[in-house]
This record gives structure tokens, C-alpha cells and sequence, in this order.
């Protein structure tokens, strides 16, 4: 370019011809596109350790929200490990519901009402002295010999310390009426279903379905009954009257406490013992009931037994055990009962009686 700004003629050729392009960068200068993010560390033992913490966190706050959803109050959680229950301050009616179906084993979060269960909550109510009376709410349909046997004892017992009421819901029958008997008194609605006096027991025979399938089954004893009941195979005429003994004689101990409880004769009782159910307004002119009346109406006699003057307080111990809720949630009591059923049996033929 000269004085004047313009530019010289040789540098003005050089401008306008094609300029070669600039060598590329070589393939191992190039960045990849993503490369903000480095690759992670393989995992150590440490940080495994801690994703196991994380699991469990995290599976127990899916469990906490499952008991928010589900409206469960931790209070109200411990009939059985005695780690809740509602609480009333001056004298107080402690109610305890049978509402489910009366067996040695299970859980309220089973529907099943348990002897363990009952008897934690009875001698909550015996030592406390702020009770003057225990209300049984019933509403279960009765269960199995034995454990409504077993309540039913501890029933008498409590009531020879404090004053026991009955109030029955629906129904109060079979086993559940064992246990009702040994009330002071008895408050039912004018429909519900009372008494079922009676026992069954019942031997499934899935024999000649096996037949049919060409399935076989040795199976090997010692001891002449020792699989008397077996759904295999037809119970022996010798193995029918012993079941039927065995039923005979649940049924007299049936007879005998509800003769004990309702102050009748058992001959008496022997005549309603049909293993019919009949509705309270029935069953009250036969004398198994005392009263017809709603839930309140026996919780004004809990009181007036108990010498409670104005309204009297709410007492509960009821709930289940945190183990138990903590099954529930996740599937193994279900899982725990099948491996029970799997054991073998040493000491019965596997027949249930039940009180009907």
C-alpha cells in the first residue's frame, strides 16, 4: 500500500487468489462432544456399604408413608408388646374388643383375636386402678376350642376382681359366646346373632380327586392313628369314633361353662345347645342374654357395676405389635405361616374342632 491508500497491484494478486485451506487438526486433538462428564470410578467397598444404607433408608420411609396413608396411629399399636393404648384420667372403663376369629396363633392384623392379646389387655385393666369395670365388645363369629376356652377362664377370673360387661355387636356366637357367658352381664342389640352352642370338626377326603390324577402318596407312621385325618385317604370306623369322642367331649366343656357362667343347669343348657344361633331378642327369654341395648347401654351398666358416678372414661390397651404390622407390610407372616404348615406335626392328627 502506498502513501495515497492504495493498495500495490502484486499484494492486490495475492489477496485475490485461492488461499489453501489449514491443515486439519489431527483425530487425537479432537474433544468429544460429552466430555464435561468423566467416567465414574469403579466402585469400592466403602461406597457399596453405603448403597446398602440407602436401601434400607429408603424402604423404611416407603414404610412410614404406607402407615400415614393407611391412618395407623403408632399410639394405638401394642396390645401385645405393650407399647401403646389410649389412656383417661379419673375413673375409667377399659373396653376390650373381640372382633375377629378366636385361635391360638395369628394376629389382629389377621383378623385373629388371640388368648395372648385378651390376657395382656385384662391384666392392664386389673392393675390399673384408675378401672372400676371392663366393657367386652364382641363381635366374632367363635373360633377354636382351646383358646376360647382359655379366654373364657381368664374372663371368670377378671370378673371375680372387677365387674365384667358384655356388649355384643353382630354377633356373638359359638366360641365368642363362651367367652360372653362368663360376663356379669350380657347387652345385645335386639337382632344379634346369640349362641352356636354346639361343636364341629371337619376332616377334608380328597382321595378319589387323587385318583383321577394318578397321584400316590406313601406314607409311613409309627403309631397305629397317628395320620387319622389324613385328607388322603377315608377315615376307619375306629378312627370315626375317636374324632367323635374327641368332638363329645369339647362339647360337654362347652356346656359346662356356659351352665357355670349363666348360673343355668346343664341339662338346661344341653336343650339349647343345638349349635343354632338365634337372634337376642330370642336368646334373651331363654336366658343367654340380660339386656337389650345398644354399646352405650352397656357402657352405662359397666359404669353402675363399677359405682362410677357422671360420665366415665375410655380406657383402651388394644393394638398389635410393631413386628407383626411390620410382616404385614412386607409378606412374611403369610411366608412364615406356609413353613409353619410345612413342619411336621407330632402331637395331633392335624383335625381342628371348633365350637359352633
Amino acid at each position: 500500500m502506498d502513501d495515497q491508500g492504495r493498495i500495490d497491484p502484486s499484494t492486490e494478486a495475492a489477496l485475490a487468489a485461492p488461499q489453501a485451506p489449514e491443515p486439519a487438526a489431527p483425530p487425537a486433538a479432537r474433544q468429544p462432544m460429552y466430555a464435561a462428564v468423566a467416567p465414574a470410578p469403579a466402585s469400592s467397598p466403602g461406597r457399596s456399604s453405603t448403597g446398602w444404607k440407602w436401601f434400607v433408608g429408603v424402604m423404611l420411609v416407603l414404610i412410614l408413608a404406607t402407615l400415614a396413608c393407611c391412618g395407623v396411629s403408632f399410639a394405638a399399636i401394642g396390645a401385645s408388646s405393650g407399647l401403646g393404648g389410649s389412656v383417661a384420667a379419673g375413673d375409667s372403663i377399659a373396653v376390650i374388643h373381640i372382633d375377629g376369629v378366636i385361635a391360638g396363633t395369628g394376629s389382629a392384623l389377621d383378623g385373629v383375636i388371640t388368648p395372648e392379646n385378651i390376657l395382656y389387655q385384662l391384666d392392664q385393666a386389673l392393675a390399673d386402678d384408675g378401672v372400676k369395670a371392663i366393657l367386652l365388645r364382641i363381635d366374632s363369629p367363635g373360633g377354636t376350642v382351646a383358646a376360647s376356652q382359655e379366654i373364657a377362664m381368664e374372663i371368670a377370673r377378671a370378673a371375680e376382681e372387677k365387674p365384667v360387661i358384655a356388649s355384643v355387636g353382630d354377633v356373638g356366637a359359638s366360641g365368642a359366646y363362651m367367652v360372653a357367658s362368663q360376663c356379669d352381664e350380657i347387652v345385645a342389640l335386639p337382632t344379634s346373632a346369640i349362641g352356636s352352642i354346639g361343636v364341629i370338626t371337619e376332616i377334608p377326603n380328597v382321595a378319589g380327586l387323587l385318583d383321577k390324577l394318578g397321584v400316590e402318596f406313601t406314607v409311613l407312621t409309627a403309631g397305629e392313628f397317628k395320620d387319622a385325618g389324613s385328607p388322603f385317604r377315608s377315615l376307619t370306623p375306629t378312627e370315626t369314633a375317636l374324632v367323635q369322642q374327641g368332638v363329645d367331649n369339647a362339647y360337654e366343656e362347652f356346656i359346662d361353662i356356659v351352665a357355670e357362667g349363666r348360673g343355668l343347669s346343664k341339662d338346661k343348657v344341653r336343650e339349647m345347645a343345638t349349635g343354632w344361633a338365634w337372634s337376642a331378642r330370642e336368646a334373651k327369654k331363654m336366658g343367654l342374654v340380660d339386656t337389650l341395648g345398644t354399646y352405650n347401654d352397656a357402657v352405662d351398666s359397666a359404669a353402675k357395676a363399677g359405682g362410677i358416678d357422671g360420665e366415665p372414661g375410655i380406657v383402651s390397651y388394644e393394638g398389635s405389635s410393631y413386628s407383626d404390622l411390620l410382616y404385614s407390610l412386607l409378606g412374611i407372616r403369610d411366608s412364615l405361616d406356609r413353613l409353619g404348615a410345612l413342619a411336621p406335626d407330632i402331637g395331633s392328627s392335624g383335625s381342628v374342632a371348633l365350637p359352633k
